[in-house]
């Protein structure tokens, strides 16, 4: 014999000893990871929280209101409000979710 038939003879061998998987058996294994990698990961929690004091802020969206005497912005995916005409802006949302691009509606 061969290497070439030792090979082939050693690889028969081998899937004979392991037996066969069905498909069945390969899709509940695969469905079962799923779900627990499914029910690790959720609920999301935020892995770290940090403070954050500013002034100023660039790249952001801003509308103003209908009535003009408040404008709505975003800074860092959290919505924030404040006077029109100056002040101390009031937080809208904040947490895990970006929210960007707020509009007031007419």
């Amino acid at each position: 014999m061969n290497i070439k038939h030792l090979s082939w003879l050693s690889i028969l061998a081998l899937s004979l000893s392991i037996g066969p998987i069905s498909a069945q058996d390969a899709s509940a294994e695969a469905d079962s990871s799923k779900t627990k990698k499914a029910t690790k990961e959720l609920p999301l929690e935020p892995a770290r929280a940090f403070k954050q004091i500013t002034k100023e802020a660039t790249w952001l969206s801003l509308d103003v209101s209908p009535d003009g005497k408040e404008l709505v912005f975003d800074i860092l995916g959290d919505l924030y409000r404040m006077p029109f005409s100056g002040g101390k802006a009031e937080a809208i949302s904040q947490g895990m979710p970006y929210d960007v691009h707020p509009r007031y509606s007419p």
